[in-house]
């Protein structure tokens, strides 16, 4: 017997209340939103897609779309909720600030954007712009009222690695025996098979969106963990923080999402890398290389699909992926490429519709693409601008030094922002605690000044 979605909802918002009656506001929150993420469910899928094989018409979270009563929005407006009701001085006091008018603009672009796109957009302007805020803003403004501080920030990353841990009994159970825990409790998850096979056993869904969505949130508490590990003082709580990393890893690792095991590597690499070079040289050096790479991507100079499938090195490349398990990058990337012409129909402000490529029977897979597609270049900007610009401020101000001592903290938090949003290129099931995340380092420097 499964649990009706709608009652767990209402009892998520009742017990969030409980929540935050018994606890200070800074772990109420956590608890709350991060414990949403983990436990409740998806939201109510499409009818007929647990019966697909692969329901790709399923965009994710990030997005509004078809699906509107999500755990993302939930577990946000359940913490706001308990924030109103039991700490609302601090919320009263909140003024919005310059470092918020990226977000801002995020949130409110959908009622913008129908003011300039033909015909009516779909979800209605007012709904999507709702959607956003809540997926998006709220998070945001989260992490604006209480994580500015290095206290804060120390509980922010403590409970992150306490979420990865809180994902161990899944890692166990469905690493061995497939991704079945979300049709065990709610309903039979649509991405069950998606990707699920994996080079030794199984790669876990939990009650993710997807495998890959549980692949870069333990990756990248995974290297959360790993540097608490590093800068922790010796003793017995150094021991413990060490077995913790160890699990966390190990977990990283079992569910075999290469990728994810990349940019953790690169994180470790980034931080590392510091008392040799300027972190600001690696970062907007790579920036820059992606931004390049990203215009002639979109624009189609490049026929990528014909070098792919008309010449003996482009097939070369494809086989070679392929055949080191790695066929769904050069996929994601042919799906990219045959929705060009449709983006290019609105480049500028989207085309307003969540399911803009729904003639072509595919669907980009990352989420840029997704938001290009539906939003535009603006909404691109907005969205992507309104997250990566405090990490950003961050690796642009990092001294020469290693990142694994506690005074980089803030490095540590503005390279798992840029991690998710290097992820979300190709991957539309990101790490939303990257949100706020980049809320907190917003509201770091007004916190300084």
């Amino acid at each position: 017997m499964h649990l009706d979605i709608d009652t767990v909802f209402i009892v998520f918002f009742a017990l969030a209340l409980g929540v935050f009656k018994a606890f200070k506001p800074v772990e109420a929150t956590l608890m709350v939103w991060l414990g949403g993420w983990i436990l409740l469910p998806v939201g109510h899928y499409p009818a007929g897609s647990a019966d697909a094989i692969f329901p790709f018409w399923i965009t994710g979270l990030a997005t509004p779309s078809d699906m509107c009563l999500t755990k993302a929005w939930a577990s946000s407006a359940a913490a706001l909720l308990g924030v109103i009701f039991f700490d609302s001085k601090t919320l009263l006091a909140f003024r919005p600030r310059w470092c918020d008018a990226p977000m801002l603009g995020w949130c409110f672009w959908p009622v913008i954007q129908s003011i300039f796109v033909s015909g009516q957009p779909q979800p209605a302007a007012e709904v999507s712009a709702l959607y956003v805020f809540g997926c998006w803003g709220l998070p945001w403004l989260l992490g604006r009222l209480y994580f500015p501080h290095p206290q804060a920030q120390s509980v922010l990353l403590r409970a992150l690695t306490y979420s990865a841990l809180a994902c161990l009994p899944f890692s166990l159970y469905e690493g061995a025996f497939g991704p079945d825990a979300y049709g065990l409790v709610y309903t039979v998850h649509p991405f069950r098979a998606d990707g699920a096979a994996r080079y030794l056993g199984f790669r876990p869904i939990a009650f993710f969106e997807n495998g890959n969505q549980f692949g870069i949130w333990v990756s990248l508490c995974a290297l959360v963990s790993v540097w608490r590990f590093v800068v922790s003082p010796p003793g017995r709580h150094r021991h413990v923080a060490g077995a913790v990393a160890a699990i966390c890893v190990a977990m990283a690792v079992a569910a075999q999402s290469i990728g994810a095991l990349l940019l953790l590597c690169a994180g470790a690499a980034l931080l590392s890398s510091g008392s040799l070079i300027r972190t600001r040289l690696v970062v907007f050096g790579t920036l820059g290389a992606l931004t390049l790479s990203a215009l002639v991507y979109a624009s189609g100079v490049i026929p990528i699909n014909q070098i792919g499938k008309g010449t003996a090195w482009g097939q070369s490349v494809v086989n070679t992926f392929r055949a080191a398990g790695r066929g769904s990058f050069t996929w994601r990337i042919s799906q990219d490429q045959k929705l060009l012409a449709e983006i290019k129909a609105h480049p500028v402000v989207g085309s307003a519709k969540w399911d803009w490529w729904r003639a072509k029977n595919t669907r980009p897979w990352g989420l840029a693409m997704l938001l290009l597609g539906q939003f535009g270049l603006v909404g691109l900007l907005l969205c992507f601008g309104s997250v990566l610009w405090p990490a950003l401020r961050e690796a642009w101000e990092a001294p020469r030094a290693s990142g694994w001592q506690i005074s980089a903290m803030p490095l540590l938090l503005a390279v798992i922002v840029g991690l998710t949003m290097l992820d979300a290129l190709m991957n539309s099931f990101i790490f939303f605690p990257a949100v706020l995340i980049a809320g907190a380092l917003a509201g770091r420097r007004q916190t300084k000044a």
